[in-house]
């Protein structure tokens, strides 16, 4: 406890120390959501759905998981990134619902929703991580949003997409975007641990 309130104080007259406190100090929000997003991943590359309305449950679910990750930074960030980022998240929780309730929904509109959402999580994602370069782990989210881009962008170019081929670009990016929250939120209990603060 000793050790704490000297960092506490720095923190509080450091910008750039206060903002590895935060994401330090919320290293399990980031291995949840990673792991969350990890099983999505394998659940999406493992089940080959029939139709679009499965298809359409997976794509809800994986604006949802945007959301709650989005949420999760919200906690960390300070200022007009706190802002941006719960924009962000209230944004993905309703594509999530209105990719449920869009009435007759097509490949064609659900491709267009995720190719879209991709490539704006992947621009968010690679901005984040830039503005936040002073966090350990920081290149994680970087390389987690270049991924997510490049999905994002490729589907944009080809929206007319069979479901195994969207469900499966789905998947990948689940599974990239869960590795990197991990691994990035093991990082941060790591750092935390060096900073005794653990």
């Amino acid at each position: 406890m000793a050790k704490r309130a000297p960092a506490k104080r720095a923190a509080a007259q450091d910008p750039d120390l206060a903002v590895v406190d935060a994401f330090t100090g919320s290293w399990i929000l980031f291995v949840i959501t990673g792991i969350l997003w990890l099983l999505l991943g394998f659940m999406c590359l493992s089940y080959r759905p029939a139709s679009v309305s499965i298809v359409v449950v997976f794509i809800a679910i994986v604006f949802w998981m945007g959301a709650l990750s989005a949420f999760a930074l919200a906690v960390v960030t300070r200022g007009g990134w706190r802002i941006f980022t719960i924009v962000a998240g209230v944004l993905a929780a309703l594509a999530g619902i209105g990719a449920l309730v869009w009435p007759a929904p097509t490949l064609l509109i659900v491709s267009v929703f995720v190719a879209w959402y991709l490539l704006i999580r992947g621009i968010f994602d690679v901005v984040i991580s830039l503005s936040h370069t002073s966090v350990r782990g920081w290149w994680l989210l970087l390389i987690s949003g270049i991924i997510s881009f490049g999905l994002g962008a490729w589907a944009i170019g080809n929206p007319d997409r069979s479901v195994l081929l969207l469900i499966t670009i789905v998947g990948i990016f689940a599974i990239f975007h869960g590795v990197a929250e991990l691994v990035a939120g093991l990082h941060y209990r790591q750092a935390r641990r060096e900073m005794g603060l653990s």
